[in-house]
């Protein structure tokens, strides 16, 4: 998903670009159509001095030169005239041997047009009909000039200004990124807090920086992990009073199955087989009850620092066992995405049925991939057979009695993947002999590397 920050980039360098372009649009129709009024008013302004200029002599029209401007006299200087009689046709001396094609008037009539002149140049003409006074006799007096050279100084003119805009676009563009990039800043510490959080460095947003808009936000969810761990600091306390307060109804029962075994040997040995499980899952949920009482509520499951933590309480459990287990990783420190308390009753619960079947090796394999995370855990054990995998997760299912336990760990590590959206696959001996357990996890921005 796109940023917000991507976002008003984006929206505010189009809408800058947009009015940019719109008003070079502007300028441009409106700068030509200057252009073209200030050539006809000269043109008009030329028609007139030329009217004042034209007299009747002995019945013909003719023009004082005397009275007109240098203009026309120098060969295609660029303004010309021509007056069209009915027999004969008047010429500036600027058209040298170029007549002009023109279309006879009415007295009064005007026309403007544009047409190829002199070596070929778009010229700008005004036609206008003119009469002597008291006579029939009437004309055509057409005034015209060169537009290459008002056009290149149309194109030096919009070019400047093309420039100016260009670079005022850019600087716009550059000061946009340089806000934005400073406005965001505060947004960016937060983010860095946020992953300072998940990787259980801090226990709580510094609000200084936060900037007032996300402020509310950001108290919020301080309150909340403040509420949590009190919450779980709570759970962690009972959990352990509970166990605690267990130990002594224990003790008495254990002293009344060695009562019993005198006369009941048979009643009293099951007795004590299920006083060894109780005892057993006691010292389990102290265990994880110590490995998860002092997490912050926010943090995600670290590899492989957290494994170390449950690999060490795990080798107490099974004191009667010499297990060695292995981490095997091409990076230092991977953050995975589960939350690290659920993480640790996912892995605690794995881990601990792998050392309970190892014989002597457990290895833990971490491998990323472009898209996913695999987290494989493998034991020496016995393994199962191939139909009996299906049925591993079922909650209270036992594949084998000799074994002590309740059949309710890997139900649990299917619920939590579950939960999670995680793929679980049990499969047998990859590189150990025994059960080999693979959880995909999706490759997000969280559970990114660190090397």
């Amino acid at each position: 998903m796109i940023s917000i920050r991507s976002k008003l980039s984006l929206w505010l360098s189009g809408l800058i670009v947009l009015a940019t372009l719109t008003g070079i649009m502007l300028f441009e129709s409106m700068l030509r159509e200057a252009f073209h009024d200030s050539i006809i008013n000269r043109l008009e302004e030329d028609l007139e001095h030329i009217i004042l200029a034209t007299r009747l002599e002995e019945g013909k029209l003719v023009i004082d030169q005397s009275q007109l401007s240098s203009f026309y006299k120098p060969a295609y200087s660029g303004r010309y005239y021509q007056l069209n009689l009915p027999n004969d046709v008047i010429r500036s001396r600027s058209l040298w041997d170029v007549q002009l094609k023109i279309e006879m008037l009415e007295a009064k009539e005007m026309r403007s047009w544009q047409a190829k002149g002199p070596k070929n140049n778009d010229i700008q003409l005004l036609s206008i009909g003119v009469g002597a006074p008291n006579t029939d006799l009437t004309a055509t007096l057409t005034v015209a000039q060169d537009l290459s050279i008002g056009r290149r100084v149309f194109s030096e003119v919009f070019g400047v200004k093309l420039a100016i805009n260009i670079a005022m676009l850019l600087s716009m563009l550059l000061g946009i990124f340089l806000i934005l990039r400073q406005s965001f800043k505060p947004v960016k510490q937060v983010q860095e807090s946020i992953a300072k959080l998940r990787d259980g460095e801090i226990n709580q947003l510094n609000l200084d920086p936060i900037p007032q808009e996300i402020l509310p936000l950001a108290k919020t969810y301080n309150e909340l992990l403040e509420y949590t761990s009190k919450q779980v600091e709570r759970s962690r306390n009972n959990l352990g009073n509970l166990s605690h307060g267990l130990k002594t109804p224990l003790a008495v029962m254990q002293q009344q199955v060695e009562a019993l075994g005198l006369s009941e040997p048979e009643i009293a040995s099951a007795m004590q087989q299920q006083l060894d499980d109780i005892r057993m899952m006691i010292e389990r949920k102290l265990a994880a009850a110590r490995v998860t009482g002092d997490m912050l509520p926010a943090a995600q499951m670290s590899f492989p620092k957290d494994f170390d933590s449950l690999i060490s309480t795990l080798n107490k459990v099974h004191h009667h066992k010499s297990i060695d287990c292995k981490l095997i990783t091409q990076v230092d420190n991977t953050r995975l995405p589960i939350h690290r308390e659920d993480g640790m009753e996912l892995f605690g619960n794995l881990l601990d049925n792998a050392f309970k079947w190892a014989q002597s090796q457990v290895s833990i394999t971490l491998s990323i991939e472009p898209e996913r995370i695999l987290l494989t855990v493998e034991d020496d054990g016995v393994g199962v057979e191939q139909e009996a995998l299906a049925q591993l997760t079922q909650r209270g299912k036992r594949l084998d009695e000799a074994v002590m336990g309740h059949g309710l760990g890997l139900s649990i590590v299917k619920e939590i993947c579950e939960q999670y959206e995680f793929k679980l696959s049990f499969l047998s001996g990859q590189q150990l002999s025994g059960l080999s357990v693979v959880i995909e996890f999706p490759l997000t921005s969280d559970a990114s590397s660190k090397s």
